[in-house]
């Protein structure tokens, strides 16, 4: 039996991968790309948040007011300079051409106020329809709050009916990283396992069908069991480099695109990664299961790729739930579901959650069990001459 198997999964194998154009495709093309677009994605994030520095012009800057807002910002991120009141006309036209952020007129008599008369005024004039004026405005409205606290308590002594204490929860800084890559990451890991499978799964039987050579395979001395799981592992297996190189190339780029500072695959251990490995690897075996019955029930391998796609679909949506949905769920029966098991398992390890192993091993003992169904139910198909030799 075993035999036999191996000769169906080396032929199928073999078909990939003497194909050399398909084995780039498939096994770096993914990761390459995905590295590629989301290291571009965090540039451009980058460059737009960091590298443009806001610029601010105020009319009689004071000091007091300078030493609020320097701690909180830097010359690379916020450029203030000092202007007479002759220039407030140009700024002004500056500001609603979007070529300058924001403008602040400071009133003469704002260190010398003594509480009589008319109070001093602040003039700000920003632009609200372009966001980076906008943003800055939002942070000098609270930094010019701070300064008004600051000298009417000056001039009044203290006025604060209660004091704020702040505390909370250590910051644990592994864990803020994973929560960040776990909304994103199983719902791309998912996606991809499902577009390796798809892309040469169709082929698989639906092609041999097309070209009329399942007949030559189907009247051979080998159970139709084998030739099932033959096919499935040996797709499985192609489908897994596809997603390994794809999960690296995310790996890779997460910290670009989420602004982590260091490595965010060094918060994770090698059993991390071994059981990651472990569930993808469970997961395509029922990816792969699912396209193959499609595959064997369609005449051609355009009419299987077409029936493929409503499945791809609902496999993106179900992915999508990490995004929306931070907290894994506890209900273990949660983790038969198939596909939505992986997504909550991958979650799970990524967050170091202390019941990852019990969900690990209920995913993948249910995904084995899928397998088993997809491939007794690809064994009867094999076995159906209406279905395997329908025009």
């Amino acid at each position: 039996m075993m035999k036999n198997i191996k000769t169906i999964f080396k032929k199928e194998f073999d078909r990939v991968m003497k194909d050399k154009r398909l084995i780039f495709t498939i096994m770096f093309l993914p990761g390459l790309m995905l590295f590629l677009v989301y290291s571009f994605i965090g540039s451009a994030l980058e460059n737009a948040t960091t590298k443009t520095p806001y610029h601010v012009a105020i009319v009689n800057p004071v000091v007091e007011f300078m030493d609020i807002y320097e701690p909180n910002e830097t010359d690379y991120i916020l450029n203030v300079i000092s202007i007479s009141e002759d220039d407030v006309d140009e700024y002004q036209a500056r500001i609603d051409d979007e070529e300058w952020e924001l403008l602040l007129y400071f009133d003469d008599s704002i260190l010398t106020y003594d509480g009589t008369g008319d109070k001093p005024v602040i003039w700000i004039y920003s632009n609200q329809n372009n966001m980076n004026s906008s943003a800055v405005y939002s942070r000098f409205v609270r930094y010019l709050s701070q300064f008004q606290a600051t000298l009417s308590y000056d001039l009044y002594g203290d006025t604060t009916f209660f004091t704020l204490q702040f505390d909370g929860t250590e910051v644990d800084q592994n864990l803020q990283i994973g929560t960040m890559i776990s909304s994103i990451m199983p719902m791309l890991v998912v996606m991809f396992l499902f577009s390796g499978a798809m892309s040469i799964g169709p082929e698989s039987i639906a092609g041999e069908k097309e070209r009329n050579t399942i007949s030559t395979l189907l009247i051979t001395p080998v159970k139709r069991s084998e030739i099932a799981i033959g096919k499935i592992f040996s797709l499985s297996m192609l489908s897994l480099l596809s997603a390994v190189s794809s999960f690296i190339g995310i790996l890779f780029s997460l910290p670009k695109l989420l602004d982590i500072q260091g490595s965010s695959y060094a918060i994770y251990s090698v059993l991390d990664y071994l059981m990651i490995l472990a569930l993808l690897f469970s997961t395509v075996f029922v990816i792969v299961g699912a396209i193959s019955i499609i595959s064997a029930f369609s005449k051609s391998v355009k009419e299987a790729s077409t029936m493929v796609i409503p499945l791809y679909i609902l496999t993106i949506l179900v992915g999508i739930t990490s995004l929306f949905n931070s907290s894994i769920t506890e209900n273990p029966f949660m983790y038969i579901l198939p596909i939505y098991n992986t997504v909550q398992t991958l979650s799970a390890i990524m967050t170091f959650n202390p019941r990852v192993v019990l969900y690990l091993v209920i995913t993948i003992c249910s995904n084995l069990v899928y397998l088993g169904l997809f491939v007794y139910f690809l064994e009867k198909m094999f076995q159906s001459e209406k279905i395997m030799f329908s025009k």
